[in-house]
């Protein structure tokens, strides 16, 4: 029987060796860390129709495995599914008292319609505009912790990472033209314009191309981008620090008191 990892402690768990032997080593040693930590299996498979290029989403309320899924023919497969693996690492690296999840109740999100000046919308559209915001408040700001490791310390995927980089930048550079911005309402559109500000002045820097983060500071970003910047590099880069890196990015933002942290559980 699987027991949760401490001192001393290495619980072992039957992998499904068919299912993770076709992706990388680096991929099949985070499964087997993932499995280790959290007890519970993980399931990785394409997913027809997902709008993103991949995602996780953790075993909650006694779930029998953390699924992961990718986009068909997505062409950086190791890659895409190292970086969902790592941000169950870093949950489950806490202390179980310490895990958590981001929610929202009504109020919340009225909140967040108000801030981001939604209320021009209908109101389903609205509430998943502040869901898609927070989720990507998440997941840029650890995300930013868990790009810097993957290209640090996994050298054999570093070519594939680089490649969605420059996919993700590409996209995100495109968000910039006015006949997207002109549909959104100007707070929601700086937030995310001001988290892709960063994202392109990080990777021009680590690819050498400083010109990648210019579209971003001629429209106005250098400044935010930089105070982003500033709270992750002062906030310790240690999985029980990511809530503390969330709240200052929505600090920053104009996030704070659209959403809450609960407490994680996986049974």
């Amino acid at each position: 029987m699987c027991q949760p990892s401490g001192p001393g402690l290495q619980p072992h768990l039957p992998i499904n060796d068919s299912e993770i032997m076709s992706y990388a080593l680096e991929v099949q040693l985070l499964i087997q860390q993932v499995e280790q930590l959290s007890c519970r299996p993980v399931h990785v498979a394409e997913e027809p129709g997902i709008k993103v290029r991949a995602t996780v989403i953790p075993a909650r309320n006694g779930a029998p495995a953390h699924l992961v899924r990718f986009k068909p023919g997505a062409p950086s497969v190791d890659y895409l599914v190292a970086s969902q693996l790592l941000f169950l690492v870093r949950l489950f690296s806490c202390p179980v008292a310490e895990r958590w999840d981001l929610a929202a109740i009504a109020t919340e999100q009225d909140a967040g319609i108000k801030a981001m000046g939604l209320g021009v919308f209908q109101d389903t559209f609205a509430r998943a505009m502040i869901d898609q915001i927070v989720t990507q408040l998440r997941t840029y700001s650890i995300g930013c912790r868990v790009d810097d490791w993957i290209w640090k310390n996994m050298p054999g995927l570093r070519q594939q990472q680089e490649a969605e980089i420059r996919t993700q930048l590409a996209v995100n550079e495109r968000a910039l033209a006015p006949e997207i911005r002109q549909k959104f309402p100007k707070p929601l559109v700086d937030v995310n314009s001001s988290m892709n500000a960063l994202y392109a002045t990080m990777w021009g820097e680590v690819l050498r191309e400083p010109r990648l983060g210019i579209p971003f500071a001629a429209m106005g970003y250098r400044a935010k981008a930089t105070e982003l910047r500033t709270i992750l590099e002062e906030i310790p880069d240690e999985p029980a620090s990511d809530r503390t890196l969330i709240e200052g990015w929505a600090d920053s933002l104009g996030l704070t008191g659209v959403f809450h942290f609960n407490l994680y559980s996986i049974d």
